[in-house]
């Protein structure tokens, strides 16, 4: 027969131990996530082209530049062979009608339309920008002639040929480069002692004068042309 009677104390801790069990044996193990440690933020990374042989080449396969194309107006020297006196050169006016510069039978320094052998000099440095213009070949005393300075009076100083002496000032001329090309070619200014310049025109010929303030400068520049090496002068 069955016992209706209440539990004892006994059989309900029995009843709640295996009670308690059972549901932590059924329940799925709960489990939190843990999230990952969050490394150090990688920093973003600059490319910088190294130098050396790695480098990307120039889209225009870049070449080391004729500085005597590229110098600022002013800068005569550098690394242009003419203006160190290496290269025999003709004078020519720019804007003069197919004339050059030569020593004439009166031994002035004048415009022609001729070629002689008396119109190559050779631009000798002296400091600064200043230079020495001598003949590229021997005349008269078996050396080469320095151009120098002459006052005429009333008239126009004129250049003339003499004996080569760079401790006179009437031989050092300031040759400075100015903005402009012709055909191509760098253009200067000739400038001599007291502030005069060198002007070329078809009708005065050379003459040597000061510049008057907004002077347009016909015959004031000059470009160079090159004639092959100069050859030895005295001392060489």
């Amino acid at each position: 027969m069955l016992n209706l009677s209440s539990p004892s104390p006994a059989m309900r801790a029995a009843v709640a131990a295996a009670l308690a069990v059972g549901v932590a044996t059924s329940m799925p193990a709960c489990t939190t996530a843990t999230p990952p440690a969050e490394g150090p933020t990688a920093s973003p990374v600059t490319s910088t082209p190294a130098s050396g042989a790695g480098d990307t080449p120039s889209p225009t396969g870049s070449t080391p530049t004729d500085e005597s194309q590229t110098a600022s107006p002013g800068a005569a020297g550098g690394a242009d062979p003419i203006m160190r006196g290496e290269r025999q050169v003709v004078l020519r006016p720019v804007g003069s009608f197919e004339s050059i510069l030569a020593v004439d039978a009166k031994g002035r320094l004048n415009l022609t339309d001729g070629d002689t052998d008396k119109s190559l000099f050779v631009l000798l440095p002296a400091h600064g920008n200043k230079y020495q213009i001598r003949t590229a070949k021997a005349h008269g005393g078996g050396e080469p002639d320095c151009m120098g300075l002459r006052d005429d009076g009333s008239a126009p100083a004129t250049v003339v040929a003499t004996a080569c002496d760079a401790g006179r000032a009437g031989q050092l001329f300031v040759i400075e480069r100015t903005w402009e090309k012709s055909e191509g070619r760098p253009t200067y200014t000739i400038s001599g002692e007291g502030n005069v310049r060198l002007r070329a025109t078809d009708r005065q010929g050379l003459v040597v004068e000061r510049v008057r303030e907004g002077d347009a400068g016909e015959g004031l520049t000059f470009d160079f042309v090159d004639n092959g090496a100069a050859p030895a002068g005295p001392g060489d």
